[in-house]
């Protein structure tokens, strides 16, 4: 690690947390979209370095801070449609964006994410994100590719799935867990191929959400 990598690992961490911190409870930009004055200044200095290391998580606090031109840059990667860009991050810039202005087609960069093929080994915490992301829209496609994702391969991606879509719909009870049978019916493999009986479980699970909607 060289200098500047090393100045900005040890001021994030300073500031935000460590990693497994920022993994677990998210980027808490409040730490930064209040200083004022110098304090300001230099956290948007420190910032932009990180920007320029590469990392999400700056672009995330820039974007929070109101920084145009990051704002701009993360609307570009996504507009350019580069097929290298990281799944992570392309939920990541399109969640950011649209808290800061709400827009509907920024949906589609999570639903190309969360209909990604699943193999064996091929990661899977973006189809998570993407999931758990999708709450934040209302179009009737995201909603379709929430329901399919009830049958994904992963466990973690059908259930954060299913609580997308009782978010969505402003059930009285939105924890997964608060619906013991329909838990039940997506419990399983974490990151295997599906047998007939699981892809059965996950059809009845889809079939109960469709008919939860229906008295939302």
């Amino acid at each position: 690690m060289n200098d500047l990598a090393a100045t900005w690992s040890r001021w994030k961490e300073e500031t935000f947390g460590s990693g497994y911190h920022i993994w677990h409870e998210g980027l808490d930009v409040a730490a930064v979209t209040g200083l004022k004055g110098q304090t300001r200044a230099r956290a948007l200095a420190m910032l932009r370095l990180g920007r320029s290391l590469g990392d999400d998580h700056a672009f995330e606090a820039l974007a929070a801070m109101g920084d145009a031109a990051t704002i701009a840059a993360m609307r570009a990667r996504l507009d350019a449609g580069d097929p290298f860009f990281p799944p992570a991050t392309r939920v990541r810039f399109a969640r950011i964006l649209h808290r800061i202005s709400p827009d509907p087609r920024l949906a589609e960069h999570l639903l190309a994410v969360l209909r990604t093929t699943c193999s064996k080994g091929q990661p899977w915490s973006p189809r998570i994100d993407a999931a758990f992301g999708l709450r934040e829209f209302a179009g009737p496609a995201d909603e379709d590719a929430l329901l399919a994702a009830v049958a994904d391969p992963h466990y973690l991606v059908r259930y954060h799935a299913c609580e997308s879509l009782l978010h969505r719909w402003r059930a009285g009870r939105r924890r997964l867990t608060d619906h013991p049978a329909l838990f039940e019916l997506i419990r399983g493999p974490d990151d295997e191929a599906s047998t007939p009986g699981d892809l059965a479980r996950y059809a009845e699970a889809q079939r109960r959400l469709r008919a939860l909607a229906a008295r939302h």
